[in-house]
């Protein structure tokens, strides 16, 4: 039987995309008869599980945004220390904890984290030194680097590292576990029922999307707003709800099975996110027969939003939203974003399929 180990520097309660691929390819390999172990934060011993965070708070605290690099380094040296062992395939699903061996990897490179500051303040000069740390990191990686989305390949080649990178980024888009979905209706639905999933932190740009619906309510009241999700500004935002008198509805986290079946009961899909490069929220939508109104200039494919808004203005936002067609047949092929797709085209890049 052949072996895997995926490392996720993270904790299993939290979520997003690098934790649901880790799931949906541990899923894959172990139906392809994979022998797959998943290490993460919550595979530490007790007494250092938490020290990596401590040491972000710190670092950020002195020399922001380094705290970020600080965090990783010290993961990628405690996963190496203890965890360490042989196998026929390994994946990082960080490429600040990736390390090179002999052994056959890929690491994945979700997202940047100097792409990813939008909930802090870091000067310009410090910005461009921690790009090119970030850009040495990658180059340095002697195995197939992965992205996840090809706009966000082009963006971060092109634009963000430009020149600075040099090491080939292959691209496998991501993909999840379709069954759900599969008797998919989105005939009777309300079409002033909307809904958002996601973490709730500053780079979703909840508190804009909370203004666009705010301005939809004066235009006609029946709108009516689902958050689904959990995160560090959810407090804020259920405060912001009741001052305003939106009557917003807060499911908190939910259930794999339980996202699915609640996307179901609207008929708009609200993503006011600033950067996305690939978006398993848009993803979902689509395959729960939404309509997706989201940020244009974000790095995912382009079909998986319906309607998309070239600027962060409330009235274009509503414009938007209000000139949804729901009844032309759009209907969104989601045979390109599976579970078994992502993992056989990963496998692929080592010859290992």
């Amino acid at each position: 039987m052949k072996s895997a180990i995926i490392y996720y520097p993270g904790f299993l309660s939290r979520v997003g995309g690098a934790f649901f691929h880790a799931r949906n390819v541990e899923t894959e390999l172990r139906t392809l008869g994979w022998d797959v172990t998943v290490i993460t934060l919550d595979s530490l011993p007790l007494w250092c599980r938490y020290a990596p965070h401590l040491l972000q708070i710190a670092g950020n605290a002195v020399y922001m945004p380094f705290g970020f690099l600080f965090k990783s380094n010290l993961i990628k040296f405690l996963f190496r220390r203890l965890f360490d062992r042989k196998a026929d395939l390994r994946i990082f699903e960080d490429a600040y904890v990736a390390w090179n061996s002999e052994i056959p990897t890929i690491t994945m490179l979700h997202a940047v984290w100097s792409d990813n500051l939008q909930a802090f303040s870091v000067e310009t000069d410090r910005l461009e030194k921690f790009k090119a740390c970030e850009a040495e990191k990658i180059n340095g990686l002697h195995h197939p680097v992965v992205t996840v989305s090809y706009p966000y390949r082009k963006y971060i080649a092109d634009e963000h590292f430009a020149e600075r990178l040099s090491k080939k980024i292959d691209v496998v888009e991501l993909g999840r576990d379709q069954s759900e979905f599969q008797d998919v209706q989105s005939d009777n639905r309300d079409r002033k029922s909307i809904v958002y999933s996601g973490v709730l932190e500053a780079r979703k740009n909840l508190f804009f999307l909370f203004d666009v619906f705010k301005a939809l309510r004066e235009i006609d009241p029946e709108f009516k707003l689902t958050i689904i999700g959990d995160g560090p500004d959810r407090h804020r935002l259920m405060e912001a709800s009741r001052i305003h008198k939106l009557s917003v509805k807060f499911l908190g986290k939910l259930s794999y099975e339980g996202v699915a079946a609640e996307l179901q009961r609207h008929a708009i899909y609200l993503h006011t996110s600033v950067k996305e490069s690939f978006s398993y929220s848009l993803l979902e939508a689509k395959l729960a027969g939404l309509k997706t109104c989201a940020y244009a200039k974000l790095q995912v494919p382009e079909e998986f939003i319906d309607r998309p808004i070239e600027e962060f203005s409330v009235d274009a936002w509503c414009a938007g939203l209000l000139s949804l067609d729901f009844d032309t047949d759009d209907s969104f092929d989601g045979s390109r974003y599976t579970a078994e797709r992502m993992t056989v085209n990963t496998l692929k890049l080592l010859d290992l399929n």
